[in-house]
């Protein structure tokens, strides 16, 4: 059973501590560096056309791969035997987990769009963790996925920007979100420090995404939250607390 952890004790590598040339984001490689590193790291799951569920980011696979098309229209030994560019290789979840035997966390994040299961696919992931011997968190934007993920399981709820949502506030986001009763809000960083205030009133730890830079990273570190980095040395990612 994955063990629980105490959110801001560490800092996460968005999509493994990748580098473009050598090991692109979500590939095995950059998801083992972090670890290697003393780094939790954030990675995206979604399910291959067999329903396995595979570490990969985009509903398509044309921005990563020399290949068209949409990953669920490709077995998951299809999809795992493509070529990253830049290098690296794409992993189903299961070998993440297998192969993660580091002492850090590891947040995964279920992309739920199109014709996915959400509840049958969440599922198949929380299978998945519940056999896994260290530190792991599922989270979604999708309700309906944060809804079916075991209570044994510890869970984070995405919400997207504010300034996305024009007919919704950020308090109320937050509110319904609580509601699922989650272990963690995941926060924009253009709403950390609201949503730090809205959500201590539900006693609810905070992550936020992404952190791109030293100057962010050390604008954020004044606030109690967990940071959710890439693209630059991670010496300079929030401190853990």
């Amino acid at each position: 059973m994955a063990t629980r952890f105490r959110l801001r004790d560490h800092v996460y590598a968005h999509r493994g501590l990748w580098a473009k040339d050598t090991h692109p984001e979500n590939s095995l490689e950059a998801i083992l560096a972090a670890g290697g590193a003393g780094l939790g790291c954030e990675l995206d799951v979604r399910p291959a056309a067999c329903g396995t569920p595979v570490v990969f980011h985009d509903a398509k696979l044309d921005r990563m791969t020399d290949t068209s098309g949409l990953v669920a229209g490709l077995s998951a030994e299809e999809i795992t035997s493509l070529p990253l560019k830049g290098g690296g290789t794409i992993p189903t979840l299961e070998q993440v987990l297998d192969a993660w035997t580091f002492d850090t966390p590891i947040l995964i994040e279920l992309k739920i769009d199109g014709e996915t299961d959400a509840e049958g696919f969440t599922a198949l992931c929380a299978e998945l963790v519940e056999r896994f011997q260290g530190k792991a968190a599922m989270m979604s934007f999708s309700r309906r996925a944060l809804s079916a993920i075991p209570d044994d399981i510890m869970k984070g709820a995405l919400i997207l920007p504010s300034e996305l949502s024009e007919d919704i506030t950020l308090q109320a986001l937050v509110s319904t979100s609580a509601a699922l009763r989650p272990d963690y809000i995941g926060a924009h960083t253009s709403d950390a420090q609201a949503v730090v205030t809205n959500a201590s009133d539900y006693g609810l730890p905070v992550a936020i995404y992404t952190v791109s830079n030293a100057e962010m990273a050390e604008q954020l570190s004044a606030l109690p939250v967990a940071q959710i980095f890439e693209g630059f040395d991670p010496a300079f990612a929030g401190h853990a607390r």
